[in-house]
């Protein structure tokens, strides 16, 4: 493999400036481009700056944890149970999906454990529990969870998918995983063969990866047990809560404002039949459901298994002191292929996170603008003489 000596460096440097003074010194364009930089850079710096301070508090907070551990290493002094109680809940937290369902006691450094716990998260719970500084004992008095026995309060699809796309790794970690492949990559640049290329690419990987928030699984989003591509908006619309969730509660209204829906088709008790374009003008279809509503407050929504199309989330309502309202749109889409899908449909100009965006955008200036909407949405009668009312 050829090298590169300095006058290929230079010129190779040139050509990169002079492409870069093109896109930003553009008649047209090059102030919008060049303050997008800007900001994107002043951004980039401030997420940096608070990651360093964070891996740097990690850091020291780790180091000072080991040193008061040696310290006290010879200290027989047994730990309050108050104290150890709380530890214990603290990194049960971390470890379980519903910590409420357990229950914890201490005596004398001797913890007993008892409640309902998934299998799978049982041998995890009592390593974790058995490692902490001052636990003596566990006795372990858990049962497999059934779901019976687990917490009536409804389980929330979008935390479950938000933690299972979570790339878990400490701040401090981050750091020392970043360091290292700076190192690598540089060792392997000054090296200039074969092995030092391998090196280089391999710290590169080293740098990506202490960047990532979310986990290789989530970000190809190739398999099906995938939650897919996270989507959040948020618009305030100058309009009464109760006409936007009635809006929201008959997704049959979704066509009569939003562009990218051609058609909601009613198929039984609050299941329905979704009609899209997609990308270069395919038509895209899928089963869905609403599958809970809180008067004024939330929506939430699923498709069906077997979707081309898998998707789920929730609509939040929240009024504000002035008569309007704030809606949140979070939501997770798995479209086929994983990330290549996600590639071709922005390629063809359908980003999901665009079009929200803009409908949104639409279905505000119709709430605020429009006077004959509510009755062509049929959002019922006292929303309408609300509205007139002027609240």
């Amino acid at each position: 493999m050829p090298r590169l000596n300095n006058k290929d460096w230079m010129l190779l440097g040139s050509l990169c400036a002079g492409a870069a003074a093109l896109y930003f010194l553009d008649p047209e364009h090059g102030e919008r481009r060049r303050s997008a930089f800007t900001a994107r850079a002043r951004r980039s710096g401030t997420g940096i700056a608070q990651e360093v301070s964070k891996s740097a508090r990690d850091g020291w907070n780790r180091l000072a944890g080991r040193a008061r551990q040696i310290l006290k290493a010879g200290d027989c002094k047994t730990v309050d149970d108050v104290v150890l109680v709380e530890r214990v809940r603290s990194r049960m937290g971390r470890i379980v999906s519903d910590p409420h369902n357990i229950h914890v006691a201490c005596d004398q450094g001797v913890v007993t454990l008892w409640g309902f716990v998934p299998e799978q998260e049982t041998r995890p719970l009592l390593r974790a529990v058995g490692s902490i500084p001052g636990v003596k004992e566990v006795w372990n008095h858990l049962e497999v969870a059934e779901p019976s026995h687990m917490s009536s309060r409804p389980a929330d699809p979008l935390t479950r998918a938000r933690k299972a796309t979570a790339f878990s790794l400490s701040p401090s970690n981050r750091a020392l995983v970043g360091i290292a492949g700076i190192g690598t990559a540089f060792y392997g640049l000054r090296r200039k063969d074969r092995i030092g290329i391998s090196l280089s690419l391999l710290g590169a990987a080293l740098v990506g990866t202490s960047t990532l928030k979310k986990n290789m699984n989530s970000l190809l989003a190739l398999s099906k047990n995938s939650p897919g591509f996270e989507l959040e908006e948020t618009i305030r619309v100058n309009a009464p809560v109760s006409d936007l969730y009635e809006f929201w509660l008959n997704p049959r209204n979704y066509p009569k404002v939003f562009s990218h829906i051609d058609s909601v088709e009613p198929l039984g008790e609050n299941l329905y039949r979704w009609n899209l374009t997609g990308p270069a003008g395919v038509r895209v279809h899928w089963d869905g459901v609403i599958a809970r509503s809180v008067p004024n407050t939330l929506v939430e929504w699923k498709s069906l298994p077997g979707a081309m199309v898998a998707n789920f989330g929730t609509i939040r309502l929240d009024p504000n002191y002035d008569a309007s309202t704030r809606v949140h749109v979070h939501m997770f889409y798995h479209p086929p292929a994983g990330i290549l899908g996600r590639a071709l449909a922005e390629l063809f100009g359908s980003d999901p996170k665009k079009i929200v965006r803009e409908d949104l955008k639409r279905m505000k200036m119709l709430f605020e603008n429009d006077e004959n909407l509510l009755r062509e949405l049929n959002v019922g009668e006292a929303a309408s003489l609300i509205k007139t009312a002027g609240c």
